[in-house]
């Protein structure tokens, strides 16, 4: 088996083969890295062959530091045949990067499985001490109706629904997002909610631009046509994966929340999306956020989720304690 290096040029070849393999998803795709690109990350793309074959793909996101050591962060990626990530195999795309020293971090969009994780700890790969996200998720199948789905729903998530149509919300998909509107809620959620993280215009800019057509906001406004919320997800291969959020306390006290993701679902099905990935179920850190999402009748799914491995056991211990110290900031 041998990764080569591909040309980044054709985005459309880059995700139509991408769908072919096991594992893939909106995060290994060719605007995703478009818009990891504006936060500065490189995005580099690979491929495994194997008897003149293509068996894995990967979109490896890289940042280069002094003395060549490099950082790649790889979401949902390798992608396809796990004997892609052998010793040999993580080597020879070290080379292919130039690095003299590299820790590589995978976040593998496959469910979990005594397999796989034993294929993975046999190559050398360990599991890290902190996180950059979680690897619960919950799975809404939107190939059934609209009357299933509402049934599927949690008594108290349909009456909340309910309540914010009583109350005069209303929903409205935002073809061109309002990105200072849609800032200002996110910086008023964390203030509200504690959290020193920011948003910043530029970022919204960057994911909604990258993601074209392929992402869909929704927008809730309340009786005088204020923004309270809004939800968005990016789309690929009939899925989608819920992307940024925000709701302010007006919002959160009238069921904003309920009623722009309702509405997001029922766009997202009319656009032929058969599968929504809540993108990620944080019972620990985030209790609230995972029953608003393990409510809506969602299935859960564990992830194989993140590994690491690197070139040098002193670099892997000093990234993981990079990833504690800063919440995930290192590896966003």
């Amino acid at each position: 088996m041998t990764w080569t290096r591909l040309s980044t040029d054709d985005a459309a070849t880059w995700d139509s083969q991408l769908k072919h393999f096991e594992g893939h998803s909106l995060y290994q795709t060719w605007r995703w890295g478009r818009y990891k690109n504006a936060r500065g990350w490189n995005p580099q793309h690979f491929q495994a062959v194997a008897h003149g074959s293509a068996v894995a793909m990967l979109q490896a996101l890289v940042r280069t530091y002094p003395l060549r050591t490099m950082v790649a962060w790889c979401p949902g990626g390798p992608v396809g045949a796990l004997d892609a990530c052998t010793p040999e195999s993580m080597r020879q795309l070290s080379d292919l990067m130039g690095a003299r020293s590299l820790y590589f971090r995978s976040h593998f969009l496959r469910v979990k499985n005594d397999v796989d994780e034993q294929s993975l700890r046999s190559n050398g790969w360990t599991r890290p001490n902190h996180r950059v996200g979680t690897n619960m998720t919950a799975v809404w199948d939107l190939t059934q109706s609209e009357e299933q789905l509402l049934a599927g729903l949690n008594r108290d998530w349909r009456y909340n629904l309910r309540q914010a149509h009583k109350r005069g919300l209303t929903t409205e998909r935002l073809v061109e997002p309002p990105i200072e509107e849609l800032s200002d809620l996110c910086r008023a959620m964390n203030a509200a909610k504690g959290v020193s993280a920011t948003v910043r215009e530029a970022e919204l800019v960057a994911l909604f631009e990258a993601l074209g057509d392929h992402a869909v906001v929704v927008g809730c406004r309340n009786r005088s046509g204020r923004l309270i919320a809004f939800r968005s997800c990016g789309l690929y291969d009939h899925r989608a994966w819920e992307l940024a959020a925000a709701t302010s306390n007006e919002g959160r006290r009238e069921g904003a929340s309920f009623a722009a993701l309702w509405s997001l679902i029922l766009h997202c099905r009319k656009m032929g999306v058969t599968h929504y990935d809540l993108a990620g179920v944080d019972d620990v850190n985030v209790p609230g956020v995972a029953s608003f999402k393990r409510r809506t009748g969602a299935q859960g799914v564990e992830w194989l989720g993140e590994w690491e491995w690197s070139t040098s056991t002193l670099l892997r211990n000093v990234l993981d304690l990079t990833v504690r110290h800063r919440s995930g900031a290192a590896l966003p």
